[in-house]
């Protein structure tokens, strides 16, 4: 059978600091047999409206090709290029020869 994993928004804690709202809210899951979880954060709640979870911030895209991606690419074709030349070279070399 598959596992499953649940994010659960609980706001209107109250206490003296987080590591108290912590401590009681454990005990609460504890209590009411709640196994196998784990508070992440404790936040003070923003005043806008408390039955919304905390917005998330999208996360940035990079874009589609950066800077020092770009200068590998130039830095490889100039690789490329030099290692044709002296293949080129060599040929000429060789085949110009008397022999």
């Amino acid at each position: 059978m598959p596992k499953y994993q649940a994010t659960v928004h609980v706001t209107g804690l109250t206490g003296e600091n987080p590591g108290a709202v912590r401590s009681a809210l454990a005990e609460q899951l504890r209590k009411s047999g709640v196994e196998n979880c784990r508070i992440l954060a404790v936040d003070v709640e923003s005043g806008s409206n408390p039955n919304t979870p905390p917005r998330r911030g999208t996360p940035a895209r990079p874009p589609k090709e950066s800077g020092w991606r770009r200068e590998a690419s130039i830095g490889g074709l100039l690789l490329i290029a030099a290692a044709v030349w002296a293949i080129w070279f060599f040929w000429w070399m060789l085949s110009s020869t008397p022999g």
